[in-house]
């Protein structure tokens, strides 16, 4: 019996240790990052321009509210609350994307191949980038023209 418990044993520890690498990869699932792009929404936010993942822990959000405040959060990834804000008057430009255009260009990555996020970002020329890792969990790099939110280039690294 001894050595039965010596055999699981590195199974149990495996197992916990990928769970917990899983989690903590940088990466969300799109069920997961459409609950925090809707706390986002509730918070005001109506333009977007950057979305990334910091530490593993938090979603950093950069965009503006409907009345011109350009708002930079960070909120926890576990529960979406708030753990930081910046803000400041602004006008919202022409290239960044509505919250509409925003889960579009994320449904557009996802039928490229895009299974997990990690980053999004709009610049002013008008590309939309998003990066990820697909189902290989090889990371995907994904542009989109902004006008039509097309995919023009799909890279695996």
């Amino acid at each position: 019996m001894k050595t039965m418990h010596m055999l699981m044993m590195p199974m149990v520890l495996t197992g916990g240790l990928s769970t917990a690498a899983l989690a903590d990869d940088g990466s969300l699932s799109p069920s997961e990052l459409e609950s925090l792009l809707n706390d986002a929404d509730a918070y005001g936010f109506t333009h977007y321009d950057e979305i990334a993942i910091d530490d593993g822990s938090r979603l950093e959000i950069e965009g503006w509210r409907d009345d011109g405040w350009q708002l930079d959060i960070d909120m926890l990834i576990e529960d979406g609350s708030l753990v930081h804000e910046k803000r400041h008057k602004d006008t919202i430009p022409d290239w960044s994307l509505t919250s509409d255009e925003l889960h579009q260009a994320l449904g557009n990555a996802q039928n490229a191949g895009m299974k997990r996020f990690s980053e999004l970002d709009v610049d002013e020329r008008g590309h939309v980038d998003i990066e990820g890792y697909d189902a290989q969990n090889s990371e995907i790099d994904i542009r989109l023209e902004h006008n039509d939110l097309t995919v023009t280039g799909v890279e695996h690294d």
